[in-house]
């Protein structure tokens, strides 16, 4: 038997076990995550799964790639396609990046090699999380969000950037993808019904893992091991036992991890380091979402988990240097209070930008047709 599956079967007795002797508490975590996936992940992810599986089976993909292979060729020596799961697993968040990348591969518009290299740094959390959740609601203060933000994608596009240095790709192949017509001529109900079909798929994944790692949390604390980690590694590590607790939870799980790191009594410019350094790996949770979501296209899983290693410590070292020089700006500028509203933006303001969307798409599509 493999290493990885005698661990894995250890692991698995370990929750039998304490489902058995713990079964209270256990199914009291199963029924919090159950409500937190219904309630939070399944209404913010599912609607935007559904809308990038429409633009891609629309060909939007491909003619992105077009216009943006001038950026993508240089920069990450990648086709331009792959600009696509960069954009929209910025703006979307976990696992939104791994979803479209798997998209593409299997509709034979991204090769496994590129696959591979976007998947580096295309997967990362969303900037509603980042600036609401873990700025406003842990922190008390949007500008750290901001701070947190801008550290992990910048530390995403660096990462990006370095591994083009490790894959090598031959010139002629890198813009070979992207230059494909659009992928169907399907009926705009059956592009629909597609779509639907594979976000709740997705999405019902998701809250498995969701469910599963949430109990796996929960065992721990049971059990007391959680505890004594925190302890071992206290004695080692300069920091208190709240921030050493919200860095192991971090690695199960980024959301309890940031909010215990937010609680502890390290300095601001540590507390965003440490919850800049989760968020941008993601924690055991997300990677096993992410991970199952990729089994279809066989994709070099300690690869990927490197990259979200080197994407992690880039990201952290961002934050820590560039703290003191954004942080006077950003506090001035951003208030908690304005954070709440719907927009900062004046109603005329906010009404002339959705017209100039709109016309914008309108000319996108008459430019495109022709094509």
């Amino acid at each position: 038997m493999k290493p990885s599956s005698v661990f894995f079967t250890i692991c698995t007795l370990f929750l039998l076990f304490c489902l058995l002797f713990f079964p209270q508490p256990l199914l009291q975590k199963a029924i919090e995550s159950v409500d937190l996936w219904f309630h939070l992940v399944l209404p913010s992810l599912f609607p935007f799964l559904t809308a990038t599986g429409i633009l891609i089976r629309l060909g939007m993909a491909q003619k992105l790639g077009r216009i943006l292979q001038p950026v993508m060729q240089p920069v990450f020596g990648l086709s331009g396609i792959c600009a696509f799961p960069l954009l929209l697993g910025i703006l979307s968040g976990y696992p939104s990046g791994a979803k479209i990348t798997v998209t593409l591969c299997q509709q034979n518009a991204l090769s496994k090699k590129e696959a591979q290299r976007i998947l580096a740094f295309c997967n990362n959390p969303g900037p509603l999380f980042v600036v609401g959740t873990a700025g406003t609601a842990f922190l008390k203060n949007p500008a750290l969000g901001y701070i947190m933000l801008f550290s992990i994608f910048l530390g995403a596009i660096l990462t990006g950037i370095v591994f083009r240095f490790f894959y090598k790709q031959p010139k002629n192949t890198l813009s070979a993808h992207c230059l494909r017509p659009a992928l169907s001529k399907e009926p705009i109900g059956k592009i629909l019904g597609g779509s639907v079909a594979d976000a709740m798929e997705t999405v019902l994944q998701i809250g498995g893992f969701v469910i599963l790692f949430g109990v796996i949390i929960e065992a721990l604390n049971q059990t007391g091991i959680f505890s004594f980690l925190t302890h071992c590694i206290g004695m080692v590590l300069p920091f208190s036992s709240t921030a050493i607790e919200g860095i192991l939870g971090g690695f199960l799980e980024m959301t309890n991890g940031a909010s215990l790191l937010s609680q502890s009594q390290e300095s601001i410019r540590i507390q965003i380091t440490c919850i800049t350094a989760v968020l941008s790996f993601g924690g055991l949770s997300i990677l096993a979402q992410t991970l199952g979501i990729l089994a279809p296209i066989s994709i070099s899983t300690p690869k990927y988990i490197f990259s979200k290693c080197v994407n992690s410590v880039f990201s952290a070292f961002i934050c820590f240097f560039c703290y003191p020089f954004l942080a006077q700006k950003l506090q001035k500028a951003v208030s908690v209070g304005l954070f709440p509203t719907k927009t900062a933006l004046s109603a005329d303001l906010f009404s002339f930008l959705c017209s100039l969307f709109l016309s914008f798409a309108l000319l996108s599509m008459v430019f495109f047709h022709k094509e």
